[in-house]
């Protein structure tokens, strides 16, 4: 007998105002609305799912034995940091699906983003979070995508996934799909740019989020880990506790555990240091010394990957978040040579181009305005940017 579903809210914590469907026990949608973050008008009584822009997560995949509980934790943010951009200390890591090539699968998200969306749900408490554009359907050799407001959702394997502005979105697929991947299009206002032999997906997908929202069964991943975990998880985890206490207390064996529990992290550690240095003087016999093991690895990766492309990947990923912020600014051209990424841009006046290049600063890119020039109705200069230290 086929299990019965229950209702849910899905909201789609995206932009200024959030988007969000009612999925009744069959399956489909019942009520929608929109609202502004922090006065949420969605029914109250279902348990609720967010789906946050995947553009504020990466998706990695690392080496990682099974290990258990809080060990497991620590190893992961250890491992995951390889992978990332900044330190994972500031980065909410979460594990997911062991990949068929027996890689971990995890999402990394700042927790400043998890604090920002806790304080727009006003209080209410998700049973599921998870990242849009993995929802998207994945079928090998395709790259599917889908159009949200001025978002372009974009899934082109396992566990490849982003989504991008619209205007943005032209060359950074163009850089993840190669010559060789068919592009499905889901659903949504379909992009000038997008290929004339790209194939329309099948099925009615008038409504984005009402579809991603009835993929949404059985989710792969869920971000309400540690300190956002969901209420029903935290009440099954504050049993186990108890009886948990009551078995340590009767056995008198903490102090135990916990030492076998460093002896056995301190080993993990130990173990992922050597396999690292083995890996990476397998994979990349030509670099020397290994001083600086996650930046070499990036270095070296992108190169092998995609050469330039990837340098651009991985520079926009960074950077169109940031332009996206001030929402003042007109895409006037992209240059990107040499591992720096030149953007030509409109702005209000040349202070707000200045500013721009501030907050590329804080998010740890060297930037610097090349030239600025001011007219009868603003400004227009470049800003060149590359990695810090670049």
């Amino acid at each position: 007998m086929a299990r019965k579903r229950m209702e849910q809210v899905i909201v789609h914590a995206l932009d200024q105002r959030w988007s969000w469907v009612l999925l009744g026990r069959d399956g489909r949608v019942h009520q929608h609305g929109r609202c502004v973050p922090g006065s949420p008008d969605w029914p109250e009584a279902p348990p609720l799912t967010v789906l946050i822009d995947a553009a504020s997560c990466a998706a990695v995949a690392v080496e990682l034995p099974d290990v258990a509980g809080r060990q497991m934790r620590q190893a992961l943010r250890w491992a995951a940091e390889a992978q990332l951009a900044g330190s994972a200390e500031d980065e909410h890591v979460v594990a997911g699906p062991r990949l068929s090539d027996g890689r971990l699968a995890c999402v990394a998200v700042a927790s400043e983003v998890m604090h920002q969306l806790q304080t727009g749900l006003s209080g209410r408490v998700p049973e599921a979070m998870l990242p849009d554009a993995l929802c998207l359907p994945n079928a090998p050799g395709q790259v599917s995508l889908a159009a949200i407001g001025d978002r372009v959702l974009v899934r082109w394997d396992e566990w490849g996934f982003g989504s991008f502005d619209g205007a943005l979105a032209d060359d950074m697929i163009e850089a993840v799909a190669g010559d060789d991947r068919q592009l499905v299009w889901y659903g949504g206002e379909r992009p000038a740019w997008m290929q004339p032999d790209a194939e329309a997906a099948d099925g009615d997908w008038t409504d984005v989020l009402a579809r991603l929202a009835e993929r949404i069964e059985s989710p792969p991943i869920n971000l309400l880990t540690e300190e956002w975990m969901p209420r029903s998880a935290r009440a099954a985890k504050g049993h186990w506790r108890r009886a948990a206490a009551l078995a340590l207390v009767a056995g008198g064996t903490t102090l135990a555990l916990a030492l076998l529990e460093h002896y056995q992290l301190r080993q993990l550690s130990q173990t992922l240091d050597q396999r690292i240095e083995q890996r990476f003087a397998a994979v990349f016999p030509g670099v020397g010394r290994v001083v600086r093991p996650r930046e070499q690895a990036e270095r070296e990766l992108a190169r092998l990957r995609f050469g330039q492309a990837a340098g651009l990947f991985d520079l926009m990923h960074r950077v169109a978040p940031v332009v996206a912020g001030q929402g003042d600014f007109e895409l006037e051209r992209i240059d990107y040579r040499d591992g720096a990424l030149e953007i030509g841009l409109r702005a209000p006046d040349v202070a707000a181009l200045d500013q721009l290049e501030q907050r590329l600063h804080a998010v740890d890119l060297a930037a610097e305005v090349q030239s600025a020039r001011i007219d009868e109705v603003g400004a227009s200069g470049s800003i060149r940017i590359e990695e810090r230290g670049g």
